[in-house]
């Protein structure tokens, strides 16, 4: 009896051994132009950024994707002075929906680190769209990429009320994704 259970749960890690060495990991390197919306539009009227995205295919269709960036959101001018630009590093988790062999939705939420006085972390929820074209590669791709950005955060403020505050953004991508 313990022979059969041994065999089968080794056959068993065997397959899922091999099936995870079949799922393909990708990395993708993105310069970014951001537009702010709403009320962050009075404070900065672009930003600019670089991300770097992995993806790690679960199916066909699905995949889970981690990113990285750094993020700068020119201050405007107003009566002489600048407001300060807005520095961050945002860090994402998400999930990636294929429909099409080169189209894909996706959704990401994670946190935005602020190097400046902006606020000290920011929760981010973003939902995008975007489309792959193949090159000269087998794997490799470009990606343009559209999404909605918001990072919601709360503060106290001088008379000790609690204030939320959100700022969000159009984000335009081109990059490259390279198949590994």
């Amino acid at each position: 009896m313990f022979k059969k259970f041994f065999t089968i749960v080794f056959l068993a890690s065997l397959s899922f051994v091999f099936k995870v060495q079949s799922q393909q990991v990708s990395l993708g390197l993105f310069p970014e132009i951001n537009l702010p919306t709403g009320n962050a539009s009075s404070i900065s009227g672009v930003g600019f950024g670089a991300s770097l995205k992995a993806e790690y295919e679960i199916s066909d269709k699905h995949t889970i994707t981690a990113s990285g960036a750094y993020n700068v959101f020119i201050g405007k001018r107003y009566f002489g002075s600048r407001v300060p630009n807005i520095e961050s590093i945002p860090a994402k988790l998400g999930f990636k929906y294929y429909p099409s062999s080169d189209f894909y939705v996706e959704a990401q939420a994670g946190a935005a680190f602020h190097q400046t006085g902006f606020s000290k972390t920011s929760f981010i929820w973003s939902p995008g769209f975007g489309t792959r074209f193949k090159t000269g590669s087998a794997n490799n791709k470009l990606d343009f990429g559209l999404r909605y950005e918001s990072w919601a955060n709360s503060s106290y403020s001088s008379n000790a009320n609690l204030k939320a505050t959100s700022f969000g953004f159009v984000g335009l991508k081109l990059g490259y994704v390279f198949g590994l």
